[in-house]
């Protein structure tokens, strides 16, 4: 009985994975990516601290694009606490993200979809896996649809999230883009173009090193560009007014990170 019971347990984690294509470049990880042992990366708990009390939520569907680093979601949660400004906003960001998963895996699998149905969300923000767009822009689209659909049940905006082109493939960023643009247009949901916003920083900022050792994922440095991204775009507040600095990055860096962010994002490029 109990050797039925663990074959059982293995069917269905088999079954849960088998409905995303499993991409070598997903399968990287950086200290501090904790996993569940459904493969899953929520959001840490201190990334949500108990004292903040907010009805104001946003939601992360992703993958290793998102939780690298601790996620995206982490270093926004940092730069939103770090906010003492009289305009202040008050946000919980959380994630739910695993390593190679798609728009279309996200919506075949009841962890997600009971996320999206489980909180008064304002905002869930959408990440395709890093190829589809270019390969496969119909299912992109009718999976965003899809989600969109779940997203509107609990009256939240949906937003997309453009990911990058590989370090070594960069022109991949004019498909990318034109894909994100047209499913955003579409849904009639705002893109924050991340994607756009890495071609600027490999143009005029060539001594930030945004992509780890495999050309695809990001460091550091590129996890935060893109929180300072989602604090602009999202909640619309200067990232260069921010004083949260990541554990591990220099002031320099830091600092000419947010003006080249906020520099890129304000004149609408």
């Amino acid at each position: 009985m109990r050797k039925l019971y663990i074959l059982l347990l293995l069917f269905i984690n088999i079954s849960v994975f088998a409905q995303a294509p499993l991409l070598i470049e997903d399968f990287k990880y950086t200290a501090g990516d904790s996993l569940t042992s459904h493969g899953w990366n929520e959001t840490p708990e201190e990334t949500s601290p108990v004292f903040v009390k907010t009805e104001n939520k946003v939601l992360f569907v992703g993958n290793s694009y998102t939780f690298y680093n601790n996620g995206v979601d982490y270093h926004l949660q940092k730069m939103l606490n770090a906010d003492k400004s009289a305009d202040s906003v008050n946000y919980l960001i959380q994630k739910i993200a695993v390593s190679s998963y798609t728009l279309q895996a996200h919506y075949g699998d009841l962890l997600t979809i009971n996320k999206i149905g489980s909180d008064t969300w304002n905002i869930v923000v959408l990440q395709e896996q890093s190829t589809r767009p270019i390969n496969n822009p119909a299912l992109f689209l009718e999976y965003a649809q899809k989600l969109d659909l779940e997203i509107k049940k609990v009256n939240a905006k949906t937003v997309l999230y453009m990911t990058w082109a590989p370090k070594d493939s960069p022109s991949d960023i004019n498909g990318l883009a034109a894909s994100y643009l047209s499913v955003g247009s579409q849904l009639n949901a705002n893109v924050v173009p991340v994607g756009r916003l890495w071609e600027y920083f490999l143009n005029n900022y060539p001594q930030i090193n945004l992509y780890i050792s495999d050309n695809k994922h990001p460091t550091l440095s590129g996890t935060y560009a893109i929180a300072c991204a989602f604090y602009y775009s999202l909640f619309n507040k200067n990232p260069m007014d921010n004083t949260y600095v990541p554990a591990g990055l220099s002031t320099t860096n830091v600092l000419t990170i947010r003006e080249a962010v906020f520099g890129f994002l304000s004149h609408g490029k």
